[in-house]
């Protein structure tokens, strides 16, 4: 081989090599998994999807339609164990594969926790919006960085307050409740309102009183909504473990106090009504996913999280009008800004009812005719 000939290999090599390399990045793009830093992981304290985790998605989706991908996790009940969460862990590690999405958002408190106990190892750096619990501790709230949220606050009170402005005569309001730090301080709420109403009604919380401690499974909770009367009131504050600490599904729960107790049923979160509970003062999902929607954006346009200061979601009153009617309740005891839903649709009854009376008429006119025609034609024989 000549020197020229050399050379030009050489200068053939070096252009072989340098397209290989500028094509890389491409061969990347195309054939490579796309990043997911653009995502929002979207972890839930529940082991499947309920009413509450699809309404919250919803929300957050609404405000992130066209920009971000929303990818929900559901970890569990605290009632697991840490090999659960520890599975859990490396299932999230396994999908994300050294990825970072733009944000965590931890609906509950069992995700909070998984987050700041796993965040350094799964997703270092990644912004920590929680949602669905209290306003964290400052010494939490660091363990997640850069984190913000927006708390829940629960109106107990006020719901206390719908019972009897519904029901003026109702005589015993029954909490339902698990005993967790969370239902205790909603029971201490409802316990301190019911003073208000101390000279017509009771109140009692069924497995958690003097004498009656042991707490409930779903028997004796079958037991207790079967024994609740017209005149009383059931107000739902959440009830996820049993007396033996086992985890207990509230689709379950709620369908089986619906169901047995002639009272209403009341509750805080908006998730049961249109199962059949009358309404309540309520926390709606979708509003708190919205909420931390709008968070998301700030953070998309270089905002800090721990400088926002997310502020809780209003309570409102819903009402289920289709339960309302079927126990003979009028509308005009609802308070004033109560959302209706799940309404009677009486138009179409009546448009219903107006079309079997005209079939009816029209039958009764055939026959009419039809007698008419006989008569003429035994006249015209008798001729």
């Amino acid at each position: 081989m000549t020197d020229l000939s050399i050379v030009n290999h050489y200068r053939q090599s070096l252009a072989l090599r340098s397209a290989a390399i500028s094509f890389l990045p491409i061969a990347v793009l195309l054939f490579c998994p796309a990043s997911q830093a653009g995502d929002v992981i979207l972890l839930h304290s529940t082991d499947k999807a309920t009413a509450w985790t699809d309404a919250m998605g919803h929300g957050l989706s609404m405000e992130l339609t066209g920009t971000t991908n929303i990818v929900p996790f559901y970890l569990g009940l605290d009632v697991h164990d840490d090999d659960h969460f520890e599975t859990k862990y490396e299932t999230l590690v396994a999908q994300w594969q050294g990825h970072s999405p733009m944000a965590v958002v931890t609906d509950g408190a069992t995700a909070f926790a998984f987050m700041r106990k796993y965040r350094e190892d799964l997703f270092v750096g990644t912004t920590v919006l929680y949602c669905g619990i209290p306003r964290p501790e400052p010494e939490y709230l660091s363990q997640c960085g850069d984190c913000a949220g927006i708390p829940i606050r629960y109106s107990a009170k006020n719901t206390v307050d719908l019972v009897f402005a519904l029901q003026p005569a109702t005589t015993i309001v029954v909490g339902i409740t698990d005993g967790t730090p969370k239902s205790q301080v909603l029971r201490m709420e409802v316990e301190n309102r019911m003073q208000h109403y101390s000279d017509r009604a009771q109140v009692v919380f069924p497995g958690h009183e003097l004498g009656d401690d042991k707490g409930l499974d779903l028997q004796s909770l079958a037991s207790v909504a079967s024994s609740v009367p017209r005149s009383g009131a059931v107000l739902y504050l959440g009830f996820t473990k049993d007396t033996n600490g086992l985890s207990v599904d509230e689709d379950k729960v709620i369908h089986l106090l619906t169901t047995r107790s002639e009272g209403p049923v009341y509750t805080l979160s908006d998730q049961w009504i249109g199962r059949g509970v009358l309404g309540g003062v309520v926390v709606r999902a979708s509003d708190i996913g919205r909420k931390i929607g709008r968070m998301t954006k700030r953070i998309l346009a270089g905002e800090p999280a721990r400088e926002m200061l997310g502020e809780a979601v209003k309570p409102l009153p819903v009402i289920d009008l289709t339960e309302l009617t079927r126990r003979g309740i009028s509308t005009s005891l609802l308070p004033k800004n109560t959302l209706a839903v799940n309404i009677p649709q009486h138009p179409e009854e009546s448009r219903s009812v107006d079309s079997n009376w005209l079939t009816i008429g029209i039958a009764i006119l055939v026959c009419l005719i039809v007698l008419l025609l006989i008569r003429r034609s035994r006249a015209r024989k008798g001729m």
